[in-house]
């Protein structure tokens, strides 16, 4: 019977053997012969398909007390349930910890053997499960595990928990130095593992520091708390002023929307031609990249901390230098040459502080830093020099100069919010200052000042994740000068210290690194850079060319910008005799800051 049933089943539907009713008959029988008296031939089809894993990664430590979520995957089957054990024990317990829905919950005391054994059992199928260790070890966390901290002597405590061992002794560090330093701040234990945190004098180049307690009964073992210093920070740019204004803040054309966003970025200086006074920003803040009206209103602070709804009026677009100048290439991004990308905006009687004062560009009082203007003489930017800026996303942020007489191309978007690139513009001469906190966007249209002078050295524009770039400040008051020829000026005072970025930890080491415009050996690279620009740009994975210092010696090098996820070209070691280096970074864009409508 059973070999007659399965010669018929075997027969197409379409032959003349075929009959529904005897096929059902057969398949009838031979499900019954398998699954109903088969003994060895006994079998669960359904579940042998089921399989679990335990998502990556399955060897985790997990300090005492503490907790880690496994998550399960389990596949042939629509039942996803699972049960988990803990050191073989359903649902854990005090000794091995405890698991609910896959979150571990450490013991709080390290148990003998250490490492646990995480178990998810398939409830399709209990035959199937999938394992993963936990080992426990000594936990630290320090509180506030954030804070933001004003610098020039404000002090803040911190506190150590130690869970899985008796001793709960920590020694404690800031910046990986025990005890810190002048640099990072220092700190010193005031028993029952309580700590005194004392901020430096200066805003350090990352002004993220790292307050660490470490276990003294595991040294491998630590908590860290993220302590950032300020002078105030953003919120001080960002906030809506009394008029007259300082500079240095959140704004920009007010009619810088679009169709779901709203943009605007930092009025950074103030400027003077004929007896006027104009506030100097970027062509993309208030002009809107080309696409801005003579007569614009500029407002205080911008559309993106009025939640899109135009502030109080401080100027009117007055002038600015067109960044789709020149065509160099045409396509579906077409490539332009820009002299600057600058803006003026003739102020409103009685709303701009005519003496050129930018926010916390002064003297530090209490941890604040004050009001103050530039220096109305300008600088020129060198490598290593020591650089600051005040705007609207980061507030007064302080590092050093990079990489000077850079060709870059740099990225417009095509309106407000917009990701797509709209257009590129191909700037000579350009400042680049390699830090990941000197700048956001928004910050746009910042005054960027010798630390030691307060000399405009350039305007802030564009940037990536790990770079910012300015145009020569010289570039950008040529680039507005008048029908006569006349050129702005900037409005300023004497030359000072920027005092939240230079303190004595910063200072020695920022003049040191300076290598003077003149030098022989930056001469060399300057021209081996200009030399060899044009082959290098023709490479679409390269998106700047300038000069910049060699990592271990100091010395001049040709430095290779290269967008990163390209092609990496083939670059030589030398050009005319100048040591290139290659770095690698985003492509480099000018955004404003934007917020949703």
């Amino acid at each position: 019977m059973a070999r007659l049933c399965k010669i018929l089943l075997a027969v197409n539907t379409r032959h003349p053997l075929f009959h529904p009713c005897l096929a059902s008959i057969c398949l009838g029988f031979l499900l019954c012969l398998a699954g109903c008296g088969g003994g060895s031939n006994t079998a669960t089809p359904t579940s042998s398909a089921v399989q679990i894993s335990i998502n990556t990664p399955t060897q985790v430590n997990v300090p005492a007390g503490e907790s880690h979520f496994f998550t399960a995957l389990v596949t042939g089957t629509t039942n996803g349930s699972v049960t988990w054990q803990a050191g073989g024990v359903t649902g854990g317990n005090a000794t091995v910890g405890t698991i609910t829905a896959g979150n571990y919950t450490a013991p709080s005391t390290i148990p003998s053997p250490a490492t646990i054994t995480i178990t998810a059992i398939a409830q399709a199928d209990t035959s199937k499960m999938a394992t993963a260790t936990a080992t426990i070890t000594i936990g630290v966390a320090v509180s506030p595990s954030s804070v933001s901290v004003n610098i020039g002597g404000q002090q803040t405590s911190f506190n150590a928990t130690v869970t899985g061992t008796s001793n709960t002794a920590v020694d404690w560090s800031v910046g990986g130095v025990a005890g810190g330093n002048t640099q990072v701040g220092t700190i010193v234990s005031t028993g029952s593992n309580a700590a005194l945190y004392t901020s430096p004098a200066a805003i350090p180049a990352d002004p993220t520091v790292t307050v660490t307690a470490t276990s003294q009964a595991d040294p491998s073992e630590s908590g860290d708390a993220s302590c950032v210093l300020t002078a105030g920070g953003p919120s001080v740019n960002q906030a809506m002023q009394n008029a007259p204004i300082k500079l240095g803040t959140s704004g920009g054309n007010s009619r810088d929307t679009s169709a779901g966003f709203c943009c605007s970025g930092t009025l950074g200086s103030l400027v003077t031609r004929g007896g006027s006074f104009f506030i100097l920003s970027n062509n993309h803040v208030l002009a809107k990249s080309d696409k801005g009206t003579i007569g614009d209103p500029v407002t205080q602070p911008g559309l993106v901390d009025t939640n899109c709804t135009p502030g109080q009026i401080v100027a009117n677009l007055t002038q600015f230098s067109k960044l789709e100048n020149k065509l160099i290439t045409g396509g579906s991004v077409p490539l332009y040459s820009a002299p600057a990308d600058t803006a003026i905006a003739q102020i409103v009687n009685g709303q701009v502080d005519t003496t050129g004062s930018i926010l916390q560009l002064g003297v530090v009082t209490a941890g604040l830093a004050q009001p103050a203007p530039p220096a109305s003489t300008l600088g020129v930017a060198t490598m290593g020099m020591a650089v600051a800026k005040s705007g609207r996303t980061t507030g007064l942020t302080c590092s050093s100069v990079s990489v000077t007489d850079l060709i870059v191309d740099v990225g417009y978007d095509a309106s407000c919010g917009s990701s797509t690139t709209a257009f590129t513009a191909e700037y000579d001469n350009q400042i680049d200052i390699l830090s990941d906190t000197f700048s956001a966007a928004g910050d746009s249209g910042s005054l960027v000042v010798d630390a030691l002078t307060a000399e405009p050295v350039g305007l802030l524009y564009a940037g990536s994740s790990s770079d910012t770039v300015a145009n020569p400040i010289q570039d950008v008051l040529a680039a507005l000068a008048d029908s006569k020829g006349v050129q702005p000026t900037i409005v300023g005072g004497a030359t000072h210290a920027v005092s939240a970025c230079t303190g004595t930890s910063n200072a020695a080491s920022y003049s040191a690194a300076i290598l003077g415009v003149n030098a022989p050996e930056r001469l060399r690279a300057v021209a081996a850079k200009e030399n060899h620009a044009a082959e290098l740009m023709a490479n679409h994975s390269v998106i700047g060319v300038g000069v910049g210092a060699n990592d271990v010696s100091g010395q001049p090098t040709v430095v290779i910008l290269v967008e990163k996820g390209k092609p990496v070209p083939q670059i030589p070691a030398m050009l005319d005799g100048v040591p290139t280096k290659v770095r690698f970074t985003e492509r480099i864009r000018a955004f404003n800051a934007s917020c949703p409508r």
